[in-house]
């Protein structure tokens, strides 16, 4: 959008306030209409669960439909640990999500390895993909959750991007690769 504007500034058009509340009225909507597609694998899912149940109530928040083809989904929850066989299939998913996408990562595990330090987990999956929102806790409670998800749509309320640029899309050879 962005450029599009910098284009019509350069041939003379003026910036109307119809553009900026058409921004609005989309930023409204995708707040709004969160579709999340969730990568659990661990006790993070089962909080997932609960969270999307009827005590705590996702749908509230506009994120009830949950996803499981990354091309319909703009919220990708990664939560759990996260072994080095399974990142190449994260990063797929992560690339074949439509723009913007967001990623929220889901407990200690996912964020930073948790206690599972080893060579065979990967420690924080941002190291990989770009990570908008950490929740800590080991499972963290379904209010986190929430918490995270009111995080997402602030950020899209104020016109904030996704993150953009991983720390490094680095081959899984080159993490496992000892000094």
């Amino acid at each position: 959008m962005e450029i599009m504007q910098e284009q019509l500034e350069n041939k003379g058009f003026v910036l109307t306030q119809l553009q900026k509340a058409l921004e609005w009225l989309v930023n409204w909507g995708r707040k709004n209409s969160l579709w999340p597609m969730p990568f659990g694998t661990a006790c993070c899912a089962i909080e997932l669960m609960a969270t999307a149940a009827t005590r705590y109530d996702i749908s509230r928040f506009g994120a009830e439909v949950m996803r499981f083809s990354p091309r319909q989904a703009d919220l990708l929850i990664v939560g759990g640990r996260v072994c080095i066989k399974q990142m190449p299939v994260l990063i797929k998913i992560y690339k074949q999500m439509p723009e913007p996408k967001w990623v929220v990562s889901m407990g200690a595990c996912a964020s930073c390895g948790g206690v599972f330090n080893t060579y065979t987990m990967i420690q924080g999956v941002d190291r990989f993909i770009p990570v908008d929102v950490y929740i800590p806790g080991c499972p963290p409670r379904p209010e986190n959750l929430l918490d995270a998800l009111m995080m997402i749509q602030r950020k899209i309320e104020e016109g904030k991007a996704p993150q953009q640029t991983p720390v490094s899309l680095n081959s899984i050879e080159e993490i496992t690769r000892k000094d």
